[in-house]
């Protein structure tokens, strides 16, 4: 078609375009009185003819009741206010009473000559889109179910997987330390690393369903920097040394240490770099970096880095290493194994901080990933961790009876062989009902108990605990393969103190334990998934006369040396550094708060007392308590006060000139 044929096209009118338009257009008074609409509105409204429109119905005569309202109440107001109103949802009644979604655009206008004010209106009809919508919304729930549904079947396989593998794990452990020819310690060394291989798989698992089910929270407490640092290299360290690759740290000697976050989360994203880091390594090295941002004067940003000279990652596969189960080509999931969930179980810990894992690679060069975190300044001192060999030691000092709950015979036996390696005097049972007929017998001073049983589930037989012993103890220390956030409201519940994951670490559990028997009403550590509830009560209390008593007797240390001079020096040296810390703690306590954070002091120290035999220091400090909370008179509190500093005094001297070989 050439230009001159454009001029032998029909023309189309304003009026014809008005009335043809492809939305309803409507014209009405300050009344709502209508006086104009178009054809095509006519025709959504179901109407033949304008006459039955025009100057016989209002604009709010369209809508149903709820419309009508809402139009008078609040939209007309609004037009007449600012002039205009844009795209508000109206049902719009036809002519036959049926009904259809429609949006209404309304403007002001103001005639030039007479100053006449009308109102003009588009009208929208959105039916489709309300079903689209609805579709959307239908196909949205499905996913949201499909979703819950995937993260309630993987916490439940998970839980189902572990369960068994706290077996595997754990007679693994055993074995390694029985008499083994070098072809069975072969055999021991592959159980445990495929067990370990297969517990990480299961706690991704687990990790993931729980951060898709949002049931992972982040926590704020004080912990080490550094410490954490130190554990997570050590841990590194070996992994290391077996491939022949340089593990690196790089941070600078003022880094803060002492900061308020979530140490778990922490050390688990590091945990996954780290472990990806080595896996993809060959040769060369892995370096984890820690630099300052920014501080201010409560709040301090670093960056972490880790990076490696591993296979690196293409350009076009980095967006992909992110999303679950992904990995940059199915030629690395062949030769490096894995699931691809550590980098996305990391992602989604980051966006809960508010942060994002970077990264940069360049393949057959290696891999950077990164990501900036802010933490608050702590003026508190993290707590350290003691050794195993120091959590044996004072497991066997403490004289604590333990019982264990568990229905599947093979856990009872794992516990029972560690228990028994600590020194612990110990009982198993199968059952709840069990656990409370034992319980009602005889003493225990700790429960391990196992969550998942039948017919009494673990919750129902702490209660009932609970319920018998309306004072602590015994402590009730939670078992299970269940993952932490899934039990945490029903463990406080039931009253029980604490939760280890199975399958567990020896250490994990030993330093549960440690921590409720030696009163510390402290955090224990970083130590992933383990939880306290700070409940606590003091286990023992010494008994005796404290009138003319020695200040120490150390007939109890010599009975647990049982004629071992480094055991029983270890112990004395372990008090006089318990009770020096006493005496500096006690100084400070009594200018700060009254009763209740002596309170505190006195419950951290009391297994050191109870060992010692220290009665009169005991009766000593519990008077003073108490008559602080009577606010005696401050003479008779300064008197007190420096008898106690005497006794302490005492205790120092006393423990300082022992010879451990006179005693033997």
């Amino acid at each position: 078609m050439d230009k001159n044929s454009l001029h032998n096209l029909p023309v189309e009118s304003a009026e014809e375009l008005y009335e043809n338009a492809p939305c309803g257009y409507i014209s009405f008074l300050s009344d709502g009185t209508i006086f104009r609409l178009n054809t095509t509105l006519l025709h959504l409204l179901g109407y033949g003819r304008k006459e039955e429109i025009i100057k016989i119905k209002k604009i709010q005569d369209l809508f149903r009741i709820g419309g009508k309202i809402y139009f008078e109440t609040h939209f007309f107001p609004l037009v007449k206010m600012q002039g205009f109103v844009k795209e508000i949802n109206f049902d719009l009644v036809k002519k036959d009473g049926s009904f259809f979604p429609a949006l209404l655009n309304v403007n002001q206008i103001k005639a030039p000559s007479s100053g006449l004010v009308t109102y003009r209106g588009s009208l929208v009809d959105i039916t489709d889109r309300k079903n689209y919508e609805k579709v959307l919304l239908e196909g949205k729930k499905k996913a949201e179910e499909a979703t819950r549904a995937k993260a309630e079947f993987l916490s439940t396989i998970s839980h189902e997987v572990r369960t068994p593998l706290n077996a595997i794990v754990g007679i693994g452990n055993l074995i390694q330390k029985t008499s083994l020819d070098e072809l069975q310690r072969e055999y021991a060394r592959i159980l445990q690393l495929s067990s370990a291989n297969l517990l990480e798989l299961v706690n991704n698992l687990l990790d993931l369903s729980k951060l898709e089910s949002q049931k992972v929270k982040l926590e704020k407490r004080n912990f080490s920097l550094k410490q954490l640092l130190e554990v997570l290299f050590q841990s590194f360290e070996l992994r290391a040394k077996e491939k022949k690759i340089k593990l690196i740290k790089e941070y600078s000697g003022n880094l803060p240490d002492h900061l308020l976050g979530d140490p778990i989360k922490i050390n688990q994203i590091l945990t996954n770099l780290l472990g990806n880091a080595l896996k993809f390594t060959k040769e060369g090295h892995v370096k984890i970096k820690i630099e300052e941002i920014q501080r201010s004067e409560k709040k301090v940003t670093l960056r972490f880095t880790v990076c490696d000279t591993g296979i690196g990652i293409p350009k076009d596969k980095l967006e992909i290493i992110f999303r679950e189960f992904s990995q940059a080509s199915y030629d690395v999931n062949l030769e490096y194994g894995g699931t691809g969930l550590g980098l996305t179980i990391s992602q989604k810990l980051l966006q809960m901080h508010g942060s994002e894992l970077k990264v940069e690679s360049e393949e057959g060069k290696g891999s950077e990933f990164s990501f900036s975190l802010s933490f608050e300044l702590s003026e508190e001192t993290a707590p350290s961790r003691e050794s195993r060999s120091r959590l044996t030691e004072i497991l066997a000092a403490s004289g604590a009876r333990v019982l264990v709950v568990d229905d599947n015979p093979v856990n009872l036996f794992i516990t029972s062989q560690y228990l028994q390696e600590w020194g612990l005097n110990h009982e198993t049972v199968g059952s709840g009902e069990a656990a409370k007929n034992a319980v009602n017998d005889k003493v225990f001073d700790v429960i391990l108990m196992d969550l998942h049983m039948p017919k009494m589930n673990g919750y129902e037989t702490s209660a009932a605990i609970r319920e018998m012993f309306p004072e602590p103890p015994p402590v009730i220390i939670a078992l299970s393969a269940s993952g932490r956030g899934d039990v945490n409201l029903k463990m406080k519940r039931a009253g029980i103190n604490a939760y280890v994951p199975k399958p567990f670490h020896p250490p994990e559990l030993q330093e549960v334990m440690v921590h409720f028997l030696t009163g510390n009403t402290g955090d224990p550590g970083n130590n992933k998934d383990i939880s306290f509830t700070v409940n606590e009560q003091p286990m023992f209390k010494g008994k005796g006369k404290a009138e003319d008593s020695e200040p120490v007797n150390l007939e109890r240390y010599h009975q647990l040396a049982k004629g071992d001079k480094a055991i029983l020096t270890r112990l004395i040296k372990n008090s006089l550094k318990s009770i020096k810390k006493l005496r500096e703690e006690f100084s400070l306590t009594v200018y700060n708060e009254k009763g209740e954070k002596l309170r505190r002091l006195i419950h951290k120290h009391t297994m050191t007392l109870h060992y010692l035999q220290a009665y009169r220091l005991s009766q000593l400090l519990e008077e003073y308590r108490e008559n602080l909370q009577e606010e005696i008179e401050k003479q008779v509190q300064e008197d007190e006060k420096a008898n106690i500093m005497e006794e302490l005094d005492k205790i120092i001297t006393r423990l300082t000139k022992t010879d451990p070989s006179q005693l033997l």
